[in-house]
């Protein structure tokens, strides 16, 4: 439906096109690709891989997403699914990637392979803008300065590879956080207008009637945003349950992967109604209109993946749910699970939903409980440790349930 003529009062509300579904599928698709680097091992050096390739869908995933939220009815499918066709490249080498940087494969095609896809996914949805539009709201989607490390790792040895990926990455991170959408206006705008000045200036057989490019701000739709987030959030979820049920396919069958099963459930099925029934944008604690874009963005990225590492520790205990789980698998599991209430109290004091109070019961009951469990739970079965964590979560939920919301002044957007 085209709405682009119609008076502005008049506008249907925008949601997710067919295509921006399609296109989140396929980036979540990519996301549970890198269970692979989780599978091989838990060491220091799989979680920093883990994050970094994570990083990149999500950045990948990001660009388009904002392309289409503000293009709205001028989106073009064809480029969707170009960018789909780039992730989907990067899923595919994900685990060779894993191999080659985790099991010690000699062969660095994979890398190579991971890198050109992702160099010209990111070029190319950078490029999705028309010419003078300047992303007020998250002005790195058009940037691509963080690339050029990428470049300069095809030509280096492996072991060179993983650091320059790492500073492209740190050097997108670091604009995300002192670029200004409005301060990159006024400093365009300033720029031609000094240009356009000179150009009037008359000089002999010259002619200055040429007008300068017109550089002007877009800003993204908070609605379609927030629903976009959420629905991200859902498919992760999502996926994370098929994650589980395709470990439990080729589990013993017994009473005790049927509890396994349940408790795993219950854990993903809580996460979903704090993030989405009793939150905002996928986000928990969240309420609409309270934070800045960039700030939702951020804490968007940070919980999808600890939810996708909650879903590679759930599936690990499916499937040795009678044994006790590694060191390093409890501290996976039970610091996720601590990680997603983090940022559930970093998102509930940001947005002014939780007073001191629902603060200080959040921090002992979603954090330094799970934390305790890794530390002291450490001869129980993997799957008694997952029935703990989800009564941690119906907690939660509960409370949810019976406390009133907290009103707050600012709206979403507002500040960026």
């Amino acid at each position: 439906m085209n709405t682009a003529d119609e008076p502005r009062d008049k506008k249907i509300e925008r949601h997710a096109s067919w295509a921006e579904l399609f296109f989140d599928l396929v980036a979540v698709a990519g996301v549970s690709a890198l269970a692979h680097v989780l599978g091989s091992g838990l060491d220091a050096a799989a979680l920093g891989l883990y994050a970094l390739l994570f990083l990149t869908f999500w950045l990948s995933w990001t660009t388009f997403m904002l392309y289409s939220n503000v293009a709205a009815d001028q989106t073009r499918v064809l480029r969707l699914l170009i960018g789909m066709f780039g992730l989907g490249v990067m899923a595919a080498s994900v685990p060779g990637v894993a191999h080659t940087v985790l099991g010690h494969g000699d062969s660095v095609r994979p890398l190579n392979v991971f890198a050109v896809a992702y160099i010209a996914t990111r070029i190319y949805g950078s490029q999705s803008w028309r010419r003078g539009e300047v992303l007020l709201d998250f002005p790195v989607a058009r940037y691509t300065v963080g690339l050029l490390p990428w470049f300069a790792s095809i030509w280096v040895d492996e072991r060179w590879k993983l650091a320059l990926w790492a500073v492209g990455i740190g050097l997108d991170l670091l604009l995300i956080l002192v670029l200004s959408g409005n301060k990159i206006l006024e400093q365009l705008q300033a720029r031609f207008t000094a240009q356009a000045t000179t150009r009037r200036r008359p000089r002999p057989g010259v002619r200055a009637d040429r007008e300068g490019p017109v550089i002007h701000g877009v800003s993204v739709d908070p609605a379609l945003l927030s629903e976009r987030l959420g629905l991200f959030v859902i498919i992760v979820l999502g996926e994370s349950v098929v994650e589980i049920v395709g470990a439990a396919s080729g589990a013993q069958y017994s009473v005790g992967l049927l509890a396994t099963g349940i408790a795993s459930f219950v854990l993903l099925a809580g996460m979903f109604g704090l993030s989405v029934v009793f939150g905002y944008a996928g986000l928990p604690h969240l309420r609409a209109g309270r934070i800045p874009i960039r700030a939702a963005l951020g804490l968007h990225c940070l919980v999808t993946g600890v939810v996708a590492t909650v879903a590679v520790s759930l599936s690990s205990v499916v499937r040795h749910g009678s044994d006790p789980l590694s060191g390093q698998g409890r501290w996976l599991l039970c610091g996720a699970v601590a990680a997603y209430f983090a940022l559930g109290v970093v998102t509930g004091v940001a947005s002014h939903s939780s007073d001191l109070q629902r603060t200080i019961s959040r921090v002992i009951t979603g954090i330094v409980v799970p934390l305790l469990l890794g530390l002291l739970v450490t001869g129980v079965a993997g799957r008694t440790l997952v029935v703990y964590l989800a009564l941690v979560v119906l907690a939660h939920l509960w409370f949810e349930r019976r406390l009133a919301p907290i009103q707050g002044p600012v709206e979403l957007g507002a500040r960026r």
